[in-house]
């Protein structure tokens, strides 16, 4: 396939989208079932309200859909299957919405790639997905030895806007995979997430039903390809709003009174450039990661006493939540102890033993979770069976806690590579960073 190239999306207008009043709203009508149905029902009914505002002019979601079908139906002819895994490797966050939209629309599998991403860890996302084929920006193009269709190039619509939209589009289902979400290993290998279209669903809705609507929009500082983006995004179109980006204009880059998303390291260097006469905090800061470091909740609270924070526990892929908590008011315990609340709806957290044995409330162990609100199933460059021995099984956090007396799970601390001698065989696969490749692991809840 030769490169082909887009112009930016976000300099595109929703040429042949209708700015008149949306259908009347059915009322037996179906929910969205698929991630890139959850954008169609949105965007038929806010076609003029932007999406995304990152960098060159802002997208809106009758924009977003329109690029999105073209660039589908140009993919196809070019011989993209149903399940084929496609890389998107963005310079913001625009691009990156028109990319996967494309590919979701295609029953593809959505390989995100962190916009920094060196070219260490692109071959090894490349071999272990084994795509063939990358959406990227110009400047990321010379980073991949694969066929490219290029985002940002003004030769590329001439070439897409007159491809009619392929009828057999959307060809989604709920039970396809809908994105490979990467994650770097401790022994430096990776690891891959499969997530499909209706654990996307009932995470977003999850996260939609516990934060609000977030009505000034949601801003990230993280650019594209990352896991809190893609959470972050899709926060804002499950809530019909937008995503203010790192480039984003001025006004979309304040966050007083808005709803903004960030990783607990990310937080913490916040609040410690925060002080007297620092600028409003955000309306709602959610975090999303691992385990909140000591003493922020307290540093939240003396200096942005009526923003709310909410903490997603989400220690693997960083974007699928296992337990999550309304720190507002939330008591922290000990220095070295963070809340991490209760487990989410359809996911199902366990403390256990080193053998993975269950342990009962207020005993320490190593922390595991499994549910429909997950990824279903892992891809590791380093195993030697095939990935469906991964499905159904639970998920290694790499983080010790124990079950408190109120029933929230309590994070004490990260637990220490293991060495061969001490892996348990039925254990060490799940954890995807031990030295061990034993592949078993345990099923049982």
């Amino acid at each position: 396939m030769s490169a082909v190239t887009m112009t930016s999306t976000g300099g595109r207008k929703a040429g042949g989208v209708s700015g008149g009043r949306p259908a009347k709203r059915s009322r037996t009508a179906v929910p969205p079932v698929t991630v890139d149905g959850l954008f169609g029902h949105v965007a038929a009914r806010r076609p003029g309200e932007v999406v995304v505002a990152d960098g060159g002019r802002p997208l809106t979601y009758g924009a977003a859909q329109q690029n999105a079908d073209r660039l589908a139906s140009v993919m196809l002819r070019y011989g993209v299957q149903l399940g084929d895994p496609v890389l998107v490797h963005t310079a913001d966050h625009a691009q990156s919405l028109v990319a996967q939209l494309a590919v979701l629309a295609l029953g593809g599998v959505c390989v995100p790639v962190p916009d920094l991403c060196d070219a260490r860890d692109a071959a090894r996302i490349a071999e272990m997905s084994g795509a063939t084929l990358v959406l990227c920006s110009g400047v990321h193009r010379e980073r991949w030895p694969l066929d490219a269709m290029v985002l940002d190039e003004e030769r590329t619509w001439a070439r897409i806007a007159p491809v009619r939209v392929d009828g057999s589009l959307p060809r989604s289902s709920p039970d396809g995979v809908a994105y490979l979400l990467t994650e770097r290993a401790d022994d430096g290998g990776c690891v891959g997430h499969l997530v499909d279209h209706r654990a996307w669903l009932l995470a977003a809705g999850a996260r939609l039903r516990r934060a609000g609507r977030p009505g000034r929009g949601v801003w990230t500082g993280q650019p594209p390809g990352g896991a809190r983006g893609l959470a972050a995004l899709w926060w804002a179109v499950s809530a019909g709003s937008r995503l203010n980006g790192p480039a984003a204009p001025a006004a979309g880059r304040d966050h007083a009174g808005a709803a903004a998303v960030y990783g607990p390291q990310e937080y913490a260097k916040f609040l410690a450039g925060s002080g007297p006469g620092a600028p409003a905090g955000p309306g709602t800061a959610l975090v999303i990661g691992g385990a909140l470091p000591a003493g922020l909740v307290e540093r939240h609270r003396a200096l942005f006493p009526y923003t709310r924070l909410l903490a997603e526990f989400s220690p693997r892929d960083g974007a699928m939540p296992w337990t999550a908590a309304d720190c507002t008011s939330a008591h922290v315990g000990a220095s070295g102890v963070s809340g991490a609340g209760s487990a989410v709806p359809r996911v199902r957290v366990t403390v256990r033993d080193e053998e993975g044995r269950p342990l009962p409330a207020g005993s320490t162990g190593q922390i595991w979770a499994a549910g429909t609100a997950l990824p279903f199933d892992r891809l590791c460059d380093g195993c030697r069976e095939p990935a469906v021995s991964h499905r159904g099984s639970l998920t290694y956090s790499g983080y010790l806690g124990r079950w408190g007396a109120d029933g929230a799970l309590e994070v004490t601390g990260r637990t220490a590579p293991r060495t061969p001698a001490r892996a348990s065989s039925a254990l060490a696969c799940a954890t995807h960073g031990a030295p061990t490749r034993a592949c078993p692991v345990p099923t049982g809840a």
